[in-house]
Formats: C-alpha cells, sequence, structure tokens
C-alpha cells in the first residue's frame, strides 16, 4: 500500500514570510517516504492547476519529484481529519479513471501560443508540440479525436488602453492582448497568432485540421524567435511548403483570412472565439477558466497532470468510453505494454507459455487481459481457485475447416492435430506397390503374379484422422501375415504346395490334381475335391434340417395356441352373454318351457338371444341379417302374449334395432313354426299400423351418427343392446313407459 500525505496550503500572500510553494511543500513529503501528496486547500473555493516557479531550484526539485500529487477541496480535507482525531486508520482510494469526461468522440483543446523565448514555459511548450504531433495527427486522421488550437490571450486593466505597454501589445482598445517576448511586442504576437489560426480554419475546411501540428513544429523550427525569423516571410514559407504535400487550398486564400482582421475593431472574430473559450462563463455548458499556460481541455474539463506527450495521449485515451477505446490506444507509444515478456506483469500473471496457463496476454489500455489464442479454448480449473487456462483444440476432430484443405481432404490425406493448430499431411502415396518396394515387407512372384505381404491400412488412416488421434509417426501400411498357401520361414515366405497340387485360396489349402485329394498347407491330408461331399456342403443340409424342424415346430405350436386362445375367449364370454352353441343346446328346454313349463309371474317375458357371430359353422346369418330358411331351433320362443322384441330391418342398410311392427301384427308364434326374428313381408309391415313410440336417442349398431341412419327408419324403444342382441331390462307389458340405461354404454 502508498503512504498518503496530507499537507495544508499556504502560508499565501504572506508579507513576512517568503511563501511556502506546491512544489516545495511535495518535494519535502517525498522526501519523507509519502507515495503520493495530498494539499488541503485553505478554504471554500474552485480548485485550480497548481503551477511551479520558474526558477534554477525549483527545476532541480521538478526534475526529481517521482510523488503524486493533487489538491482537494476544505471540506473534504475536514472529514479527514476528523476521522484522524478520532483514532482511525484512514485507507484513501485514489482514482483518475474517471477524472474526464467520457465520449466516443473525444473534442479537446491545447492553449498555446507562437512565442519560443519566454523561458521554461515555452520551452515545455516547444517540445510537447514536436513530441506529440504525429500522434496527434494519427487521431484525427482516424476521426477518433476533433482539435482545436486555442492561443491565449490577456487584457488591459481598467484605466490603463491609453498607456504605452497596452498600445504595443494589444487589438481593440486592449480587449486582445499578447505578452511582449524577446524584441517582439505583444501586436507581432498576436498576428503571428491569427495566421496559424487562419491556416487551421482552412484546413478544416479541406478536411484536413491535422496540418495545424505539421505547420506549427516546421514554424517552430524554421521561425524562431532567437534566430530573428519571427515574421510573415518566413509563415509564408512554411505554408507554401505544406500545401507542396498537403492539399489545403492557396496561398491567398490564407492571406485574406490574416488581412480580414481589423486590429482597432471592438470584436475581432477570430480572437473572440479564443477569449470566450478562455473565460468560460459564456460558454454552453459552461467551463472552469483557462488561468495558466499550456493548458489542456478534453470533452470540457481541465487535464491535471504533466504535460508530456504520453500522460496526455493517455488522457486522450481515457476519455472514451471504457471498453471502448480504440486499437491505437494499445500502442506502445501511448500503453506500457505488460504482456512484454518474460517480466511484465500480464505475462507472468496469465502464465503464458505454461501448459497450465492461458497461451495469450492482451495488453489493453486499462491494463491486460488473459486470453486465448487461436486453437485453444478456454477452461476453467475445478479447483477451489477456479482459475482459467487454456486447453488446445482438436480441430481434426471438431471442426471442418482443415478439410476444406485439399491437402486434408483427399481420398489418402490425413489431418494431425497440432498444439494450437493442425497439419495437413498431403497425398500419401501407396506404398504396396512394386514402385515403392512394397513398404520394404516382403514380396515374391508366383506363377507370374506378384504376391507381398504388404498391406495398405489407408482407410484406417483416415478413420484416425477423423477421430483427431493420427500422429506425425503413424503410417499407412503395414506388413501382414504370409498370403495363402505360403507359411512363414524367417522374413521370408515359402510356397508350401508341390508342384502336383494347387491352391485353393478361399479354402487355404493345396489340391492334389492326381489323386482327388488335397493337402493343406500343414501337409495333413484334406477331402478329395471330386470324389466324396465338401464341408460346406454338409453344413447347408444341417442348417436346412434345423429351420425345417424349427418352422414345424412353431406351426404346431401356433394351431394349439390359436385353439386354446378361443376356447379361453369363450368361457369368459359365456360368463357375460348365452353363445350360439349355448342358444342351439337350450332350444328343446326353452320350448318346453313355452308349452307348459308354467309361468314364473304376470307377463313374464324370456329373454331373446340372437347369436354373436355373423354366421355359425353351417353358414346360416347371424347378427347382420337372415337367411330364408333359418331352422326354429336357431332362436328362443316367446312365450304368448309377449310385447315387443327387437327385429332387424333393413338388412341391405346399416343395421338397425327396433321394435317389431305390431304386437297383434299376428298370433303367437308357435315354437319350431319359424325364427322370430324374420321380418315381415312388405304387405302385412304396409298393412300394419305402427304404434306411436316416445323419443329416444337411436342406437346404431355400427356407430354412426344419428344423420347417417335411414330416415325411414323408426328409433328404438326399450333398453335394446343391439351390441350384445339382447335386451337389457325386463318389461311386463308390451309398452314401457320409461327405459334403464344400458350399463355399456
Amino acid at each position: 500500500m502508498a503512504y498518503i500525505m496530507m499537507v495544508d496550503r499556504g502560508p499565501r500572500d504572506s508579507v513576512d514570510d517568503d511563501p511556502c510553494y506546491f512544489l516545495d511543500k511535495v518535494f519535502n513529503a517525498q522526501q519523507l517516504g509519502a507515495d503520493v501528496v495530498l494539499v488541503a486547500d485553505d478554504k471554500e473555493e474552485p480548485l485550480t492547476t497548481a503551477v511551479a516557479p520558474d526558477t534554477n531550484d525549483t527545476a532541480v526539485e521538478r526534475r526529481d519529484l517521482t510523488a503524486s500529487a493533487a489538491m482537494i477541496g476544505k471540506d473534504d480535507a475536514d472529514y479527514l481529519r476528523d476521522l484522524l482525531r478520532d483514532g482511525q486508520n484512514v485507507t484513501v482510494v485514489l482514482s483518475w479513471a474517471k477524472s474526464i469526461p467520457e465520449s466516443e468522440l473525444v473534442r479537446w483543446e491545447y492553449w498555446t501560443g507562437t512565442t519560443d523565448m519566454c523561458g521554461a514555459v515555452c520551452s515545455e511548450r516547444v517540445e510537447f508540440t514536436n513530441e506529440i504531433a504525429k500522434q496527434a495527427m494519427k487521431f484525427q486522421q482516424l476521426s477518433l479525436t476533433a482539435f482545436t488550437p486555442r492561443y491565449f490571450l490577456y487584457d488591459c486593466k481598467e484605466g490603463t488602453t491609453n498607456t504605452t505597454e497596452c498600445k504595443s501589445n494589444c487589438f481593440s482598445d486592449g480587449r486582445y492582448c499578447a505578452e511582449q517576448s524577446g524584441n517582439y511586442t505583444g501586436k507581432d504576437v498576436l498576428r503571428m497568432n491569427i495566421r496559424a489560426k487562419c491556416l487551421h480554419r482552412q484546413a478544416m475546411v479541406n478536411l484536413k485540421g491535422y496540418v495545424w501540428w505539421e505547420y506549427t513544429t516546421r514554424f517552430f523550427k524554421a521561425c524562431s524567435m532567437s534566430t530573428g525569423q519571427y515574421n510573415a516571410e518566413c509563415a509564408r514559407t512554411v505554408f507554401d511548403n505544406l500545401t507542396e504535400e498537403y492539399s489545403i487550398g492557396t496561398r491567398d486564400e490564407w492571406e485574406k483570412c490574416v488581412n480580414d482582421v481589423d486590429e482597432t475593431a471592438a470584436r475581432i472574430e477570430i480572437l473572440e472565439d479564443d477569449l470566450i473559450s478562455q473565460l468560460g462563463n459564456a460558454t454552453s455548458p459552461p467551463l472552469a477558466p483557462v488561468l495558466i499556460l499550456p493548458t489542456i481541455r478534453i470533452n470540457g474539463g481541465q487535464y491535471r497532470g504533466s504535460i508530456k506527450a504520453t500522460p496526455v495521449l493517455r488522457a486522450l485515451c481515457a476519455a472514451f468510453p471504457d471498453g471502448h477505446e480504440p486499437d491505437v490506444c494499445n500502442e506502445n507509444w501511448i500503453s506500457e505494454d505488460e504482456c512484454q515478456g518474460p517480466n511484465g506483469e500480464g505475462y507472468v500473471k496469465c502464465k503464458v507459455g505454461t501448459s497450465n496457463g492461458t497461451t495469450g496476454c492482451i495488453n489493453t489500455f486499462a491494463g491486460y487481459q488473459c486470453t486465448c489464442h487461436s486453437g485453444f479454448q478456454i477452461l476453467v480449473s475445478p479447483d477451489e481457485d477456479f482459475e482459467e487456462a487454456c486447453q488446445d483444440i482438436n480441430e481434426c476432430a471438431v471442426s471442418i475447416a482443415p478439410y476444406k484443405n485439399d491437402d486434408c481432404r483427399c481420398d489418402r490425406c490425413g489431418c494431425i492435430n497440432t498444439y494450437g493448430s493442425y497439419k495437413c499431411t498431403g497425398r500419401r502415396e501407396n506404398q504396396c506397390t512394386p514402385e515403392n518396394n512394397y513398404g520394404g515387407c516382403w514380396h515374391g512372384t508366383y506363377k507370374n503374379v506378384n504376391v507381398t505381404t504388404c498391406i495398405d491400412t489407408m482407410p484406417e488412416y483416415k478413420q484416425k484422422s477423423y477421430m483427431g488421434i493420427l500422429n506425425e509417426n503413424d503410417t499407412w501400411y503395414r506388413c501382414g501375415e504370409c498370403p495363402k498357401c505360403f507359411r512363414s520361414n524367417g522374413n521370408k515366405c515359402e510356397y508350401v504346395c508341390s508342384s502336383e497340387e494347387i491352391c485353393d485360396e478361399r479354402a487355404n489349402i493345396c489340391i492334389d490334381q492326381r489323386s482327388g485329394g488335397d493337402n493343406t498347407p500343414n501337409g495333413g491330408k484334406a477331402p478329395s475335391a471330386s470324389g466324396g461331399v465338401h464341408p460346406g456342403f454338409m453344413i447347408l443340409v444341417v442348417l436346412g434340417a434345423a429351420a425345417l424342424t424349427g418352422g414345424v415346430v412353431m406351426a404346431a405350436n401356433h394351431i394349439m395356441m390359436k385353439k386354446r386362445m378361443g376356447e379361453e375367449i369363450r368361457d369368459i364370454m359365456s360368463s357375460y352373454m348365452p353363445l350360439q352353441e349355448e342358444h342351439t343346446r337350450n332350444a328343446a328346454s326353452a320350448a318346453g318351457r313355452g308349452r307348459g313349463g308354467g309361468d314364473r309371474g304376470g307377463g313374464y317375458q324370456e329373454r331373446i338371444i340372437r347369436p354373436d357371430e355373423d354366421s355359425d359353422e353351417e353358414g346360416r346369418v347371424g347378427a347382420y341379417g337372415w337367411s330364408a330358411g333359418q331352422p326354429a331351433a336357431a332362436s328362443a320362443v316367446l312365450k304368448a302374449g309377449a310385447g315387443a322384441v327387437p327385429t332387424l330391418i333393413g338388412a341391405s342398410q346399416r343395421a338397425t334395432w327396433a321394435p317389431s311392427t305390431s304386437a297383434t301384427a299376428g298370433p303367437a308364434p308357435v315354437p319350431g313354426a319359424g325364427p322370430v326374428f324374420s321380418s315381415p313381408s312388405p304387405s302385412a309391415a304396409a298393412a300394419a299400423p305402427l304404434k306411436p313410440i316416445a323419443s329416444k336417442p337411436t342406437v346404431d349398431a355400427f356407430g354412426g351418427a344419428d344423420d347417417e341412419r335411414p330416415q325411414s327408419v323408426a328409433p328404438p324403444a326399450g333398453d335394446a343392446d343391439p351390441l350384445l342382441g339382447r335386451q337389457v331390462a325386463s318389461s311386463s307389458s308390451a309398452q314401457k313407459t320409461s327405459g334403464e340405461e344400458n350399463p355399456f354404454r
């Protein structure tokens, strides 16, 4: 931590004691070990920039001064004093980050003059102008800043306008004055200042305002007061030389601007502009006045610091919004490169060049930033410190960029990942060819055919490339085993078949052409190729027999399972409804009950059951229509006096259950006389009057909507269930006043 000392201002305006300058206070505090010195103002007033006296003694102090210094207001100083009186340890944070107003386009003014013989102030001005000119021109050429040169003005005090001093140094009755310098009066200085301002205006019209810097540096060099060349003719020569390099207009235009100035006018526009900005009270918004030379304003705020190129350029960069500083602000002539290795702070902190660090350090105006170069990605350490490091990106595996290169994309090319990048192998020649000596593997000739143990492994090579695991030392071929009918003999392969044998490469055996048998490469006897059965054929026979057996077993199992499932389904269905076979089996007993089995009660009606299938085993029609000669045993019998029963109407259309046309349309059915479900003949149906039926929702056996049913079909009565083919509820009369809801619906 830096040691900060606060000292009081004063005494000032002392008659008895010598004044104690700011420079002396700060220098003495530095000698006592202070890194920063705060000078506390002794009264409430606007703060101004302190000026160092121009003496030989102060020049030495200024040269050796390294501590930072600033002035603070009286209220701030009193607050710090109260904290110290309470015995507290006071920690102060000094920051100049926001001391300058920010703007995307930085506007700045430099208050200067054309003289070079005014002691240390003039020397500093000339030196600063020469030092910053190139960089300031670059800022302006890049349209990053808008620069305006200003020339400091004095005025004559009231009542002194007629004095010789005012008349020789001022225009407009003492409103615009300049200091005399050497043998040159203030009026001479004002005329040179006007020439410089006219040049700037003319250059701005031609969009080359930065040429002012070039003019000023050349003027200081060629038209120095010390050489007696401080005059209009020297200035014209400088102008003529500039027009050869920069298109800023003609000399006549420049001279007209100078000659249009009336030195006796009450207001001189080109000087009035500087005077208004200097005073600051008439500007919008009001600005702090300029009191000393040289002074720099940045975005309306006065720059407080050394008039040196690097600090001023850093101040200009600080005037841009945070994070939006132009690239020029990171150049070495403005910002110290903290990423410079091996001792730069950023280089060390970012661990540049280490395997567990980041690979890049970017120098910024505010400091530095650790980053990853191209080919790396940021990886956060899983440790508690959560430090960031850079991990190499395997471009061969995760990017298509390498394979846009022909040297990586061709059918015999590969991609090798490198640290931070990748490398394309280019085309790899097939090594298993005579031209490449079969890759150094064994090779020979058999019956005019070249044989070798060299194997081209380019597919594996390409696969490694796509996976990103291909290495520089990986090969795209290898030496394999001996070919068919060959055996290894050291580093060579020898043919094992005799002259009377031929090689069957598919089976890797030697076939004896004389005896019909064949020998294996190991010398054993194999089955004959012409006599006996080939082993492959036997395998096919065995597989065929197994397949046939499996098919028979599966078919039998399917039949048995189907039969068993059918029986189980019928058992389950019989628990809820009588089936067809039960209806047929119980027909006789049902008829017996109809003849004289006794009445179970007044108006009792036996439930009528329709078949549950479309047809039975003998082809007789079931639920969806009846054939003409259905046996009587196929249906149940109604007792005498039974009411309406479900009847299938319109068999040619969608089946709809409805009551019979009339309970008295015919005599009671006689057992065995025919099916009770037979539809009446057309004549009988026409003759029988329809009985009024209460409106109820139509029941469609097919689940269709009401508007899909034939309009001629009457709605059902009672709770007839068309899907189960039976009447759910019994009724004691032919007409029901109210029906029960179908529990299955």
